[in-house]
């Protein structure tokens, strides 16, 4: 089912010339992909929720009462975190990077599996691969109209909204602001490689996610747009890999700071037998074009099932000049939640007008 970068990029280009309805998943380096039909789709083995359309059935009860979600954190250690962090702020004072996101791999305990998880959470984009790893994320990584207009929702900034004026304090971070418009730059410069014009429609609005626990959190995103030449159908395949990896997990200048991310993580990620596991579909995207547009979105928010049946949860967050390692490190650990679905008799209202034909 897996395939090469280039492989992928002519079936993306031969499929929206031929207007055919398929899903798409790209890993971080965009070395591994899969591209296939939606009426290809084995739903035993692969799950799909993307701002509505899905290829799963729910039952009704899916979404009854059940037992409390329960999420524990085994992080890193601080120290350990900052060896990463600290090789990262050392090539930005170099000025080999601007802005480097840099991300941990974080053992976890859950009670329910992940494809409970998968039904229960709620989230702009949901994936489930056959209990090797669930993702539900709420960042938009690029939309694309009818009418070849293409958009993307780079977000940077969390808080927890429970924080008195949680709001004014994100918006008037100096460190955070930086980071935003810095992202907002590299995608105006990401976009205008493969569209004829290109605006930032919204600059630093505010989204609210509910997790587990009953806790909110605060994020803040932009919207940058733009015009594509009328030939895009013929040419999607190019113009999505032309734009990879995602500006917001990775940084500014782009080839140079993925370099800086693959010999900082080292010092992030879990050792196992085998050496340093990469992030593999871990901030990748993934999405469907239906035939006429398409939605792709960004894998954050994403829990892994080793062999052993152990999980790890992957989270992280954008390094810059100002940055303070101990903020940093709590915002990397703030972020491993699952939204789940609190208001069941909206979120059944909503599933039975959601699956695909």
């Amino acid at each position: 089912m897996k395939i090469n970068r280039q492989s992928a990029i002519s079936k993306f280009n031969f499929f929206s010339t031929e207007s055919t309805p398929f899903l798409f998943i790209i890993d971080f380096q965009g070395e591994n992909c899969v591209v296939e039909p939606l009426d290809r789709i084995d739903r035993k083995v692969l799950k799909f929720w993307v701002n509505g359309k899905t290829n799963e059935v729910f039952e009704t009860d899916d979404f009854e009462e059940k037992e409390e979600v329960r999420l524990e954190k085994f992080p890193i250690e601080f120290e350990q975190y900052e060896k990463g962090f600290d090789y990262v702020q050392k090539n930005i004072f170099q000025g080999n990077s601007f802005l480097t996101n840099l991300t941990c791999e974080t053992p976890i305990s859950l009670n329910i599996n992940l494809l409970e998880v998968f039904k229960r959470s709620q989230a702009k984009y949901k994936f489930w691969w056959n209990d090797q790893f669930v993702c539900f994320s709420p960042e938009i990584f690029v939309q694309i109209d009818e009418t070849g207009r293409i958009s993307s929702f780079p977000m940077k900034g969390t808080i927890d909204a429970s924080i008195p004026n949680a709001e004014t304090i994100l918006l008037n971070d100096r460190k955070e602001f930086y980071e935003h418009t810095t992202i907002v730059d590299l995608i105006r410069n990401d976009l205008s490689s493969v569209a004829e014009k290109v605006w930032v429609e919204k600059f630093r609005y505010l989204d609210k996610i509910e997790t587990q626990d009953g806790s909110e959190l605060l994020q803040l995103s932009s919207q940058i747009s733009g015009i594509l030449r009328n030939d895009w159908r013929e040419n999607l395949g190019d113009i999505l890999f032309r734009m990879l990896p995602a500006g917001s997990i990775s940084g500014a200048p782009k080839a140079k700071t993925v370099e800086i991310i693959q010999t900082a993580e080292k010092e992030t990620y879990l050792k196992s037998d085998t050496g340093i596991d990469k992030r593999g579909f871990y901030t990748g995207i993934f999405g469907i074009f239906d035939g006429k547009t398409l939605d792709a979105g960004v894998m954050i928010r994403f829990i892994e099932q080793k062999p052993d049946g152990s999980l790890t949860f992957k989270s992280g967050g954008g390094i810059t000049a100002n940055s303070l390692a101990e903020k940093e490190y709590e915002e990397m650990i703030q972020k491993i939640y699952v939204p789940i679905v609190r208001d069941h008799t909206i979120a059944k209202q909503k599933i039975a007008q959601s699956c695909l034909p």
